[in-house]
């Protein structure tokens, strides 16, 4: 959350001085200021350099009028920090902070726009940024600790409205202690409150049954991470487009079903070409032995010729002219004879 608390931290500076009708060079450098604060406060860590430096060079470039975009910024920052200080190139939180940020600057915008126009905007960002930076840190994560986080997603969408609030009214409690310790009672109690609840909302999730399931470790786990990572993407992406989804599906079927044809075609054509005209393929040989013997087990059988043995007479054929009823004696008597 480094990132994050960052830009709330340089966003709400911003305003403020813009609220007291400073200009943007001024309000940048008190941002700056205010950030450089920050930074002291909380110590200076591998995640929360790289935020600083990123959030300060993208302000000043957009406080001087030139807009870039966020990838520059960030490829600058880490460039410049690997510089100063070569040791955060080992450093598994500057990585983690690094691939966070780069996902949310690659596909955070473009899994947004997928969402259907129903959906607000707000919405649609909450749920595609933490998306995007867990995508790009999955396999860092599962080599640092094999296990699948299954509810990491949703719980991160749960607590993003409780960050704002821990980050900057827990900022401006810290100099309101030294100087007015009756005035920070306020937003020291909203920041522990907000506080509280991410801590609660963590615990539910991590208490929720196949909330830790086992990965592969090693080299197979970072590659069926990726491997897992690409196929979300492409399974976002179906769900949000069921329309190009269902004729993608189509059209595969009928590709499908012409090379089966093309193929049945190509075998025929060789067999021909291979084969005398007057015997079947082999594939019918088959399917005709198959009726035969299905047919000579419900009892139809075929003419035979020459037959042998006793009573042949019974292969005839049927007299088509009905037969006169049998005549049965009655019981305990005998028939009359004919005259």
């Amino acid at each position: 959350m480094s990132g994050a608390n960052c830009s709330l931290i340089l966003g709400g500076l911003v305003l403020l001085a813009r609220s007291f009708r400073l200009a943007r060079v001024v309000a940048a450098i008190v941002a700056l200021g205010g950030l450089a604060a920050f930074v002291m406060m909380v110590g200076p860590d591998a995640s929360v350099m790289r935020a600083a430096v990123m959030g300060a060079i993208g302000l000043s470039a957009l406080s001087a009028g030139r807009q870039g975009r966020s990838l520059g910024f960030l490829c600058l920052a880490v460039t410049g920090l690997l510089i100063l200080d070569p040791s955060l190139g080992t450093s598994i939180g500057f990585l983690l902070s690094v691939l966070a940020t780069l996902g949310i600057v690659l596909l955070a915008r473009p899994i947004a726009s997928w969402a259907p126009a129903s959906v607000p905007s707000w919405l649609a960002s909450a749920v595609a940024v933490p998306l995007a930076a867990q995508l790009l840190c999955g396999p860092v994560i599962v080599a640092l600790q094999p296990q699948f986080s299954s509810y990491s997603l949703l719980a991160n969408i749960a607590v993003a409205p409780f960050v704002a609030p821990v980050t900057i009214l827990g900022t401006i409690a810290v100099p309101l202690v030294g100087l007015l310790p009756w005035l920070a009672i306020v937003p020291i109690a909203v920041a522990g409150a907000s506080a509280a609840m991410v801590a609660a909302i963590a615990r539910f999730f991590a208490g929720l049954p196949g909330a830790a399931l086992p990965w592969p470790e090693g080299p197979t786990g970072i590659a069926t991470m990726i491997l897992w990572s690409v196929v979300t993407i492409l399974m976002v992406w179906l769900v949000l487009h069921p329309v190009w989804a269902g004729s993608a599906v189509l059209s595969l079927h009928r590709h499908f079903v012409f090379l089966i044809a093309a193929g049945e075609l190509t075998v025929r054509r060789r067999w021909t070409d291979g084969h005398s005209a007057g015997s079947p393929p082999p594939g019918m040989r088959v399917a005709g032995l198959r009726n035969t013997a299905r047919d000579a087990a419900r009892g139809r059988l075929g003419p035979k010729q020459n037959p042998s043995g006793r009573k042949q007479h019974w292969l005839l054929a049927k007299s088509p002219r009905p037969k006169p009823p049998r005549r049965t004696p009655p019981a305990g008597g005998t028939l009359p004879r004919r005259r």
